[in-house]
């Protein structure tokens, strides 16, 4: 049964599947579908075969349904583990336990300090899981804009040995200015340093070919390796990739090529040199020199943003848009940070999570697979009631 098929069984026939980009290409948009509501198990594993066929499934209009930030979050836990990202905490890592900003020092106190009446976050954007990806911070109507550039191509969170599969945005606001060149803004250059000076010319002109309208541009990695000669994809399946937060840490081993648990599709896990730049230890090939490391992967990473797996994806308000790790990759584009006038407010919240799917709800991990696997612990509170009260009073 095809993905389609499955989510009109699931859903009913009102469900309309179209491509983002073309119907050879990654990346559906589902119209009929109200996910502010619970899913049942058959709804939810039909969700995630659309994902692991298309990669990328956006849902448009979302917010007619009045969908929040903590609907998202319950959605999420279909896919895995919501991870709470550090941003929203203090002593992150120092007690192992979830202790949240004071309010003034939130994220969203300053998004919603920007705009007062006319901007201000959704209810559940506290919530430990909740990145508010945003261009707000520092903003108001006496701000100086400027233009921030974009990031390196990457995934989310790959060095660790359960590793993020999932992403999900919640667009609340997007930018509605165009300048008169017909882009949002332009591309500022680099800082020096920030690809590796002898990247070849051809992969640093795809690198930078970033979009600039706010869109997020992602790279299909399943298609990519489906590109590939038999006879290199047979070699590419016994490569393993050793990964590390850090240069002096040991690091652990994985399989440059992911293996979909449930289709059997094979995608090129995050085929890439430094994704995070200086933050984050490059990944290197067990039994390569770092520099021949450097010189396979830039390789690979030519290959996967090529035009033909390339799609960069608009945002509009309203949309739930949900990404695979395992099979993309993605940057963020420049953007004009801080803004002097509300209808450049970029605005989402961004959910990642990782594990195993989960048809029905709550999740079934183990205390001792969330102490392992989530820092610091953390599990979603999912109940209804839960859902209703926090919407109240968030």
């Amino acid at each position: 049964m095809n993905a389609t098929t499955a989510l009109c069984d699931a859903f009913g026939t009102a469900i309309d599947v179209e491509p983002l980009a073309d119907m050879s290409r990654m990346g559906r948009r589902i119209h009929g579908l109200d996910l502010s509501q619970p899913l049942s198990t058959a709804q939810a594993t039909a969700l995630v075969a659309a994902l692991d066929e298309w990669h990328i499934v956006s849902f448009p209009g979302q917010h007619h349904h009045g969908m929040t930030v903590l609907h998202l979050e319950r959605l999420a836990n279909h896919f895995g583990a919501p991870v709470p990202h550090p941003s929203n905490l203090d002593d992150y890592v120092g007690t192992g336990t979830i202790t949240i900003k004071a309010p003034h020092d939130r994220a969203s106190t300053t998004v919603d300090a920007a705009f007062p009446n006319v901007v201000s976050c959704l209810r559940g954007a506290d919530s430990p899981a909740v990145y508010l990806v945003t261009n707000l911070h520092g903003s108001g109507p006496t701000a100086q804009p400027a233009v921030s550039g974009g990031q390196h191509w990457h995934t989310d969170i790959e060095f660790e040995p359960v590793p993020l599969s999932t992403s999900m945005f919640l667009v609340h606001h997007a930018p509605v200015r165009r300048t008169t060149a017909g882009t949002w803004v332009h591309n500022p250059p680099r800082p020096p340093g920030f690809y590796h000076p002898d990247s070849p010319q051809l992969l640093a002109e795809r690198r930078e070919a970033l979009p600039l309208n706010g869109e997020t541009a992602y790279a299909d990695t399943a298609a990519a390796y489906d590109a590939l000669p038999a006879g290199e994809q047979a070699k590419l399946d016994q490569v393993q990739v050793r990964r590390r937060l850090r240069t002096d840490d040991e690091g652990f081993l994985m399989p440059l090529v992911h293996v979909n648990p449930r289709s059997g599709r094979r995608s090129l896990h995050s085929p890439i040199w430094a994704s995070r730049g200086k933050r984050v230890a490059p990944a290197s090939i067990d039994g390569l020199t770092s520099d021949e490391s450097r010189r396979f992967f830039d390789r690979l990473e030519e290959h996967c943003l090529a035009p033909e797996f390339r799609y960069d994806h608009p945002h509009e308000p309203g949309d739930v848009t949900i990404w695979s790790n395992f099979s993309t990759l993605h940057v963020a584009p420049p953007t004009k940070r801080p803004v002097n006038d509300p209808a450049d407010a970029r605005l989402m919240y961004r959910i990642s999570c990782k594990g195993p799917i989960s048809a029905a709800l709550p999740r079934g991990d183990t205390d001792h697979w969330i102490d392992t696997n989530i820092t610091p612990p953390y599990r979603s509170m999912l109940s209804e009631t839960v859902l209703q009260d926090r919407s109240q009073h968030a």
